[in-house]
């Protein structure tokens, strides 16, 4: 028997948008937030505010953004010490998944030896997370950086130890990078641990040129609400249910044309009438 339960990232609202996130998923009646790192270093000595503050919004952290330059091996021990950290501030929220992001996509793709010692720190850092503090090291593919095509998600399992490095699986970066979400969660679901759902509509030539917007105009991002792209958003959460996935699925937004919270209302409204997925309670199967 699987549980999916619903969370948000906070990068919508921007690196200083946290409170109006915050107020913004209290309002909806969300139960989980992810966030980045960067809540560690701000509440450095003060862990038990940021416990009060998610407390006072009916919130809990689910996960934070780590990883780094994983495949640099002048980069090696500094990334596990601040993935450490993270590890750290999760286990005293209560939370299991760690995500990777694999760090800068260099010109031409990672080589053969970029990804062993990839592979190598996040060995290390998985072991060291889970034994010291209960918390799961999932690798998270991810557009423009080092995981990013289909046949490295392949490579990069091949190399890392299954018992210390998990997935954190996003449909839009593998749409965006052209290969077959559904396939991916169908073929890594004994491993994904943690997951981020978005959508993605590809733009034309024209749209993509107005992507980063100048003189007040709208960004047109390709990452879009729920609903609104290509992805087969119902067969995904039917491979995990299949899958017995117990776990958090965590809605996240690089960027709103609409505002944060009315995107994030679209994405709510998606989830409960079309995926039968409340966002204010457990969800069992």
């Amino acid at each position: 028997m699987g549980n999916i339960r619903i969370a948000c990232h906070a990068i919508t609202w921007g690196r200083d948008g946290l409170a109006a996130c915050l107020a913004d998923l209290r309002d909806l009646r969300f139960r989980g937030i992810e966030t980045f790192g960067f809540v560690v270093d701000d509440f450095a000595g003060r862990e038990a505010d940021f416990q009060a503050l998610l407390a006072t919004h009916g919130l809990r952290l689910v996960s934070l953004y780590g990883g780094g330059q994983m495949d640099d091996p002048a980069q090696r021990a500094a990334v596990i010490e601040r993935n450490l950290a993270l590890a750290r501030f999760l286990a005293a929220n209560g939370a299991v998944p760690l995500t990777l992001g694999p760090g800068r996509r260099q010109p031409g793709g990672p080589t053969a030896d970029d990804l062993r010692v990839m592979a190598d720190t996040m060995n290390e850092i998985g072991r060291r997370t889970q034994a010291e503090y209960g918390v799961l090291a999932c690798c998270h593919p991810h557009w423009n950086t080092t995981i990013q095509e289909r046949d490295e998600i392949t490579r990069i399992f091949e190399l890392v130890d299954p018992r210390y490095v998990f997935m954190t699986a996003d449909p839009a970066h593998m749409a965006k990078a052209g290969y077959d979400p559904v396939e991916v969660f169908r073929t890594y679901h004994s491993i994904i641990k943690y997951v981020h759902i978005k959508d993605y509509r590809p733009l034309s030539p024209a749209e993509q040129a107005q992507v980063e917007g100048s003189g007040g105009t709208a960004i047109i991002p390709d990452f879009v609400e729920l609903g609104l792209g290509i992805i087969d958003l119902p067969a995904l959460v039917q491979v995990l249910k299949e899958a017995d996935y117990d776990g958090w699925m965590t809605v996240e937004l690089d960027r709103s044309t609409r505002g944060a919270r009315a995107s994030l209302e679209m994405n709510k409204a998606y989830l409960e009438d079309t995926l039968g997925l409340k966002v204010d309670q457990d969800n069992p199967f």
